[in-house]
């Protein structure tokens, strides 16, 4: 069969043709099926969840509520808390009359992934928003696509053997007519190849984009929840407050949407950082002044802290501004955690450049040296001297490094001041002139 006109037309119709009727019966038939499936599965969930929230308060007194309340907050990623009956909106109202007509304390809201636990007579447990996924959730939201995919690259496949086939052809046929072997250069082959290689390499940047988007969006949900809870809870008490708590209550509400300004520049510039449209520019600049000028910027910030710069010879060729930007975050993290002393210090092997921060903390806690590199991850406040930062810090500090070819780790070792130590290193090659 040869490549043509009136072929490749029919062709394109069947493909059309069947895209639309797999599509409508997947749609009618298979993606249905596969959505009630995960609301089972999710409901299953919700009751598992609520038949140990009854199993946790059955003998529990007025007394451990909350502290019932906050295990199962931390165990399921929800917020949980103790409100009153009266409360209830109408719907919710109307499940608690059903679970109490069938004698159960416990009852789930489907439309709100709800679980609550009738605690007395006046007042309920509700553990919020309960997470929950599945392949089958996964799927029946892919399933479109997915079945999409596999009938196209089922012809895509036909198409390049027929491609494939005709490209022979046509070697054989020169081949015939010159008497010769012909040589095969810049062939069809090595065009498909490219393109395959190139809707590659665009199909991993997309899933990456999507991945870094839904990575942003559920960490600005959550960090975003703070500040619009005190700039509400501001607002509710300003009409009542006198002079002077108006005052503390609009520079509290100004706070709040200080730290959202400062939340949305970190978001911006982690994502450019993610998706490649940061420009480096590289300058040849002197390790140990990098370090001393981050100093500079953080001293203020922790004034009870030591921060010491080994002097050093060393030469980087790197942004400077954004190698500022990592020292300076590297550095914040170190004060927020050091007892009394941060250190800077440098070295050189044959292929890297490292520079390491450390400090006279706890050090990092188990298990956590590779999260806290991922966007929104913190230590335990309880460690730190302060809260501040938005959580991108060290996420931000490691895609810089990697802009850089370099990377930035934690040494798992005990070092001098026996606290955290962190490994910036930079590859030498791109140190030389």
């Amino acid at each position: 069969m040869q490549l043509n006109a009136k072929n490749s037309l029919l062709a394109v119709i069947f493909i059309v043709l069947s895209n639309l009727v797999v599509g409508q019966l997947t749609f009618d038939y298979l993606q249905p099926a596969l959505v009630e499936e995960a609301i089972d599965e999710w409901e299953a969930h919700l009751n598992t969840v609520a038949a140990e929230v009854s199993t946790t308060f059955k003998n529990a007194n007025a007394q451990q509520w909350e502290a019932h309340a906050l295990k199962l907050s931390e165990r399921y990623f929800a917020e949980a808390y103790i409100m009153f009956k009266e409360d209830l909106g109408a719907y919710e109202q109307d499940l608690l009359n059903r679970a109490q007509l069938h004698q159960h304390n416990s009852f789930v809201d489907l439309s709100t992934s709800n679980v609550f636990y009738v605690l007395d007579t006046q007042q309920l447990m509700v553990l919020e928003n309960v997470y929950f996924d599945s392949f089958t959730n996964w799927l029946s939201d892919w399933v479109l696509w997915l079945v999409a995919c596999v009938l196209n690259i089922g012809f895509l496949t036909i198409f390049v053997y027929f491609v494939w086939s005709e490209q022979k052809r046509l070697t054989h046929t020169i081949a015939a007519l010159n008497q010769q072997p012909t040589q095969r250069t810049n062939s069809i082959d090595d065009h498909i190849a490219h393109i395959k290689t190139y809707l590659t390499d665009i199909s991993a940047q997309n899933q990456t984009q999507l991945n870094l988007q839904r990575d942003l969006l559920h960490g600005v949900a959550h960090e975003f929840r703070s500040p619009m809870a005190r700039m509400q809870f501001a607002l509710d008490m300003l009409e009542d407050a006198d002079s002077q708590s108006r005052s503390d209550l609009t520079q509290s509400m100004q706070n709040a949407l200080q730290g959202l300004d400062d939340l949305v520049k970190e978001l911006l510039s982690y994502a450019r950082l993610k998706d490649g449209s940061t420009a480096v520019q590289k300058v040849t600049s002197k390790l140990d002044e990098l370090a001393k000028q981050a100093v500079q910027n953080v001293q203020s910030f922790y004034p009870a802290i030591k921060f010491e710069v080994i002097n050093s010879e060393l030469m980087v060729n790197a942004d400077s501004n954004l190698l500022n930007r990592v020292l300076v975050n590297l550095l914040r993290n170190a004060g927020r955690f050091a007892k009394s002393t941060c250190q800077v210090s440098f070295s050189q092997n044959d292929a890297y450049i490292c520079c390491f921060i450390e400090d006279d903390g706890m050090g990092i806690p188990p298990g956590k040296t590779d999260r806290i590199f991922e966007p929104f991850t913190r230590l335990d406040p309880s460690r730190s001297r302060d809260s501040g930062g938005c959580g991108l810090g060290l996420a931000i500090a490691s895609s810089i490094a990697q802009l850089h070819d370099g990377k930035l780790f934690v040494l798992e070792k005990e070092h001098g001041l026996g606290g955290a130590c962190f490994c910036l290193q930079l590859p030498l090659k791109d140190q030389l002139n």
